[in-house]
């Protein structure tokens, strides 16, 4: 087992009911500013599986006073066991780009954490609302599989570029524990991600991501779209057309891998927005308040949004500000 895995998790926290023998087991991972996101995912799980036992995983990098209140609160409302796993960054250092963000190996260390409560794991990623049963996953056959995936919008090219059989998007796995432990998944990520970290030529562009198609490469289970569904808030330039999203209700699990997040406030206006704000005026983030647009790809977003709803006084100054920031 690695250096990095065995140091990964310096401490769990247990809160809410003891976790049992029957629950389907959900990890989800970010830093400490994301813990309000995370919760979130939660419970858009809960409110369309009302049947279901679930063991929740957070995995971040450090855990307040405040929000530990909070997920205790969502233990409760979930009836669901929350184990909160904190995260030491520094041993992602050789493995981390440029931007040193180490989150994006959280939810890898997920599996070994989780191995010996059961064989199944499914990951999401904090954009996620679920809407629909995950009754089909919590059966799915996975015997022959590492994992369960779902194609990335941008499959043909990815797949091209890496010369892989096919590419996923890694915002949703479902991961089968047992083969992930037995060919240990975690070290092979490791020892490809210190490549590429090191590489200043031409490093994977999506690292993470990449390097789970290419080590995952002809060994996942690919299911339906509608479980891991790349759904558009974003609003694109005067001359570009607007992408076409299908209808929300017909997906299990909405990704809205998109810049523009529904905890955003220039995004509220969105039928599928509003129903995700109204499951959080019911949680223990109802207090929350929704994050303004920063920086020049927000501001940019923002400004076009608000020329879609004819709002062009907003819009002049958004621009302005977006103009701004990139001087």
């Amino acid at each position: 087992m690695s250096n990095v895995l065995s140091h990964a998790v310096t401490d769990t926290i247990h809160l809410g009911r003891k976790a049992e023998k029957e629950d389907f087991h959900i990890a989800l991972s970010g830093t400490a500013d994301y813990i309000s996101h995370m919760g979130m995912v939660a419970m858009t799980v809960k409110s369309n599986n009302q049947a279901m036992h679930i063991c929740y995983h957070f995995f971040v990098n450090t855990l307040s006073d405040e929000e530990k209140a909070r997920l205790q609160e969502a233990a409760h409302m979930l009836d669901s066991a929350v184990e909160v796993h904190l995260i030491d960054d520094n041993v992602f250092k050789t493995i981390v780009l440029s931007d040193g963000i180490a989150a994006f190996f959280y939810r890898l260390v997920a599996p070994n954490m989780v191995a010996g409560e059961t064989d199944r794991l499914l990951y999401l990623d904090s954009d996620m609302m679920c809407h629909g049963s995950l009754e089909p996953l919590r059966t799915l056959n996975l015997d022959e599989y590492y994992a369960a995936v779902v194609s990335d919008r941008w499959e043909e090219h990815q797949k091209q570029k890496l010369h892989t059989q096919r590419y996923f998007n890694s915002g949703m796995m479902l991961f089968n524990v047992r083969k992930w432990i037995e060919n240990d998944c975690f070290d092979d990520i490791v020892h490809r991600a210190e490549i590429n970290a090191s590489d200043k030529s031409k490093p994977l562009s999506k690292h993470d991501q990449d390097i789970l198609n290419q080590m995952l490469d002809g060994k996942c289970l690919f299911i339906e779209k509608k479980y891991n569904y790349l759904y558009n808030l974003d609003r694109q330039s005067l001359f570009k057309k607007q992408p076409v999203n299908e209808d929300y209700h017909r997906q299990v699990i909405i990704h809205f891998a998109g810049h523009a997040k529904p905890w955003h406030s220039w995004v509220q206006v969105w039928p599928v927005v509003q129903e995700y704000a109204a499951i959080q005026k019911k949680s223990p983030w109802k207090e929350v308040p929704l994050v303004p647009p920063k920086g020049h790809k927000n501001l940019h977003q923002a400004a076009r949004t608000a020329r879609m709803q004819g709002k062009y006084g907003e819009m002049i100054s958004l621009y302005l500000k977006y103009l701004g920031s990139k001087a």
